[in-house]
């Protein structure tokens, strides 16, 4: 369900009054681990990547993407418990999104109904699908990963168009391009999949 959905009149008045309209270019760091979450970016228009990072081994892995009409759930339970973020984001295309205070979003769970079910919709959701990448990462081989991440980029006739180079997907995949680049050889000569990269 995305955020504007669910804004009554009353509570789309607040919304307004208090969020900030920020356009953000591609490629722009919007969190990073360790930083202290005072607004929460809910996004209008374009994809943002989160992801976890490892400064020892310098090693990403994509935990979800967040598309039009969603928020940040890690952001969310970071500023929900004055913590520090422990996952960081960047802007996969052009963005446009709302900011709004931390202390908002907390207000609001008591204040309305519609809001506190969609926080806790959006939490579930994403916690799933958090859970399915460390199942991914626990007991799938990097084939299998490979194809469940492609799949994800399937258009409608079937054709899986990922505008990625191959380190870009080693970085979501927490493997080298080297891996990637090997196993797309094996799937495409194995025509598991069609590919198009640009």
């Amino acid at each position: 369900m995305k955020y504007s959905e669910i804004l009554g009149q009353s509570l789309r008045a607040e919304f307004e009054q208090n969020a900030t309209t920020l356009k953000v270019p591609k490629n722009a760091q919007i969190i990073s681990v360790g930083d202290r979450i005072n607004d929460i970016p809910f996004l209008v228009s374009g994809t943002i990547r989160v992801y976890a990072e490892s400064y020892e081994s310098g090693k990403e892995v994509l935990l979800y993407y967040l598309e039009s009409g969603e928020t940040c759930f890690m952001s969310i339970i970071a500023g929900m418990g004055d913590q520090i973020s422990k996952v960081s984001a960047v802007t996969e295309t052009d963005c446009e999104l709302h900011s709004l205070p931390n202390l908002k979003v907390k207000e609001w769970q008591l204040a309305y109904s519609e809001w506190n079910g969609f926080i806790l919709g959006l939490m579930v959701k994403n916690y799933t699908n958090t859970i399915k990448t460390i199942e991914e990462l626990s007991f799938l081989n990097i084939e299998l990963r490979l194809i469940n991440y492609l799949q994800k980029h399937q258009t409608t006739d079937g054709v899986t168009e990922v505008v990625k180079t191959h380190q870009q997907i080693a970085k979501d995949l927490g493997t080298s391009r080297e891996v990637i680049t090997r196993v797309l050889k094996k799937i495409q000569f194995d025509e598991k999949n069609i590919l198009v990269f640009k």
